[in-house]
Formats: C-alpha cells, sequence, structure tokens
C-alpha cells in the first residue's frame, strides 16, 4: 500500500473521529469519583481509561485501514516481528500519572509509520478539548485547514524570527513529572554557555506532560524539548509527526540524526532532543550534544 497525501486526507476525519471517542471514554473514567490504577510489569502504571481507549482506537483502526496493522501500548508484545509495512502506533493515553494526578496533561496519540518515519500523526488532549495533527508531506495547506489547530511556525524561519530567537529566553519545555537530575545538569550546563561572546543564554523553563511537550513546540509556546531518559516510540510518534509539519525537528542526542522508528533491537527510543524550527536545531544541537556526549 502507497502511503499518499491524498490517502491521508481521505482517512483524517474518520480518524479525528477515532480520537474523540476515545477521547470521550477517557473523560467518563477521569470524571469518576474512584477508578483503579494497575502496575504493568514494565513498572508502569495502567487504568481503565486505558484499556477503554486502547479497544476503541484499534478497533476503529482495522475497519477504517483493514490492510494496515496496529502497533499498541497496550498490546505490544517484545517477541513479535516489526512490521515491514506501513503500521499504525498508538500511545491510547499517554500521561498516565497525570491522569491518575488528576492533571490535564495527558493525550491520546496516534502514528502512521512508514520507512522508520512517522509519517502522520494525531494527538488529542481530552481535558482541554484540542486536537493537533501533521504529516510529512510536503504541501499540507489542506491538510491543516481540515482540523481544529492554530499554528504560527513558517518552515523556513524569517528573519524576524531569527532576531527573536537571538533576544528573547530559550523556552525549554520539560517534563512535569519526570524532571530528573540530568535536566537539571543540563539546566546548570547551559548557566555556564554563552549565546554569543558576552552574551549568556538566558532560558525559561515551560512544563507540560505527555505528547504535550512537542505539541508546545508545534504552537510556538516553546523552543526546544531536550529529553535524556527513557522513552518509547509511541510516546512521541504522533508529536515527531505534528511537530515536522510545522517546520520542527527531531534529533538523536548522539549522532544530530533523525530519530528512527521501527528499530529492531528495542521499542525504546535513545536521547533525543526537539528543535521548533530549523534555525533552532543549527543554534543548539552541538551545544547539546555536547552536554550528552559528556554524560556517556
Amino acid at each position: 500500500m502507497e502511503i499518499t497525501q491524498k490517502f491521508i486526507l481521505n482517512i483524517l476525519d474518520p480518524i479525528k473521529h477515532t480520537v474523540k471517542e476515545a477521547s470521550v471514554a477517557i473523560m467518563d473514567v477521569y470524571e469518576s469519583e474512584h477508578f483503579n490504577a494497575e502496575i504493568k510489569s514494565d513498572g508502569s502504571p495502567v487504568t481503565e481509561a486505558d484499556k477503554r481507549a486502547n479497544d476503541i482506537i484499534t478497533e476503529s483502526l482495522r475497519k477504517i485501514t483493514p490492510d494496515i496493522p496496529v502497533v499498541s501500548e497496550e498490546t505490544y508484545d517484545p517477541e513479535e516481528p516489526n512490521p515491514n509495512k506501513p503500521y499504525w502506533l498508538v500511545d491510547p493515553l499517554d500521561g498516565t500519572k497525570e491522569f491518575i494526578n488528576k492533571s490535564n496533561d495527558f493525550t491520546v496519540n496516534i502514528a502512521l509509520i512508514e520507512n522508520s518515519i512517522p509519517i502522520f500523526g494525531i494527538i488529542a488532549a481530552p481535558a482541554k478539548r484540542k486536537i493537533w495533527s501533521g504529516s510529512f508531506f510536503k504541501r499540507p495547506s489542506k491538510l491543516i485547514k481540515s482540523i481544529k489547530y492554530l499554528g504560527h511556525m513558517l518552515n523556513d524561519p524569517s528573519t524576524f524570527d531569527k532576531y527573536h530567537a537571538a533576544r528573547q529566553p530559550l523556552r525549554i519545555v520539560m517534563s512535569k513529572s519526570h524532571q530528573t537530575d540530568i535536566d537539571k545538569k543540563f539546566l546548570q550546563f547551559l548557566d555556564k554557555r554563552l549565546y554569543v561572546p558576552g552574551i549568556p543564554i538566558h532560558y525559561t523553563v515551560v512544563e507540560k506532560g505527555s505528547s504535550l511537550k512537542l505539541c508546545a513546540l508545534a504552537d510556538n509556546e516553546a523552543d526546544i524539548y531536550p529529553r535524556f531518559g527513557p522513552t518509547s516510540e509511541w510516546d512521541i510518534a504522533a508529536g515527531h509527526a505534528c511537530l515536522r509539519q510545522q517546520g520542527g525537528r527531531v534529533c538523536q542526542m548522539s549522532s544530530g540524526e533523525p530519530l528512527a522508528y521501527t528499530k529492531e533491537e528495542s521499542i525504546l527510543n535513545p536521547a533525543f532532543v526537539c528543535f521548533r524550527n530549523t534555525y533552532l536545531k543549527d543554534k543548539y544541537l552541538g551545544l547539546i550534544s555536547e552536554f550528552y556526549k559528556k554524560l556517556v
């Protein structure tokens, strides 16, 4: 099956309906007085909301695209071989800890992977009543207009954007619930570096949960998202597609290469960093890689 822009546009409305239906199921649990959380074998929590959303999404995707297999966090089997054709990669409820703690920073994530690239992604934030979507296709204007999404990034940053980036604090998005000692050391590292000779790097920290960290970059609410700790491919694939359409990039810290999916060795991602645009990537990737290489 060939994944084309026309194919994505044809399935967009039913996919949007799917994430809305999953969002309703999640909010039904979220707004109930009591719900139980179980601990999976990997130590992460799972709730009835995860299970309900997973059932809705997987069943719907199999009806919409019966020839495309579905890989979901809730049913993933590491012993099964990776699909050798396009497949759906699903995280039915990203940010379960935020969900349990009654924070609004949890999301529904669906991505379509082709040739190790998230060619299309859609994210819903049920408690915020918002949906993001994006694809890797070069002419996404119709796709952008067909969803409730307001983005302001251009694929090629303007002179104003470069000027703004040089004079405004660097907005670093980090996790609400997973901020680590390494994150703190990274900020201390930036405190000792200069933007240009004589001018220190000024920054602010934007706290977000789940894949909303990538949405913050796509929405021009943050500039970079460094992730040193472990994540799984389904955690960021949909956000990667949304960010990429807005001109952003997701790079491996060790090599600077684009983050790849469908890895044979593990579903886990290496350390990576997301940039709002290519100008910020060119400006800060080397600095972030310098810090990372000192860790390893």
